[in-house]
């Protein structure tokens, strides 16, 4: 054993042995479980802080939207970009239990729909948009 060793009580990571014994893995299977629990909490708690509003309640504020059907890339199309611009467009998704949910902006997502309200939708802009209700759209 050096000297400097038995002078000094070195700690790494979690363990407080001499460096004699190896520390084992840098990372414990009991240390990934507890990241992955704070992980889990963290994303649980900030799915409750999203608030929500009922569709009724949007088309009732921006009035009866309209489908939106993307024929071009989004950035080329400057009817699209001023809506968005406007804050007048929702993306509508569906999430894994099936029900649907949209957002306020556009989110260029694989199955996404697309809707453009008459009015600026900036007052709902952090809240996820519940209980889609097709017949309140606009139909050509």
């Amino acid at each position: 054993m050096s000297i400097l060793q038995r002078t000094f009580c070195l700690r790494q990571g979690l363990w407080i042995e001499d460096l004699r014994t190896p520390p084992g893995q840098e990372c414990s299977n009991g240390s990934l479980i507890l990241l992955a629990v704070v992980l889990w909490r963290g994303l649980f708690v900030k799915l409750l802080k999203v608030k929500t509003v009922r569709f009724a309640q949007v088309v009732e504020k921006a009035g009866k939207p309209e489908v939106y059907t993307l024929w071009q890339k989004p950035s080329q199309d400057r009817h699209l970009q001023s809506q968005i611009k406007n804050n007048r467009v929702m993306t509508i998704q569906r999430s894994e239990s099936g029900s649907e949910f949209g957002l306020v902006g556009f989110k260029e997502r694989k199955g996404a729909s697309y809707l453009v309200f008459p009015k600026s939708l900036k007052r709902f802009e952090n809240h996820r948009v519940i209980g889609i209700n097709w017949d309140l759209v606009k139909t050509k």
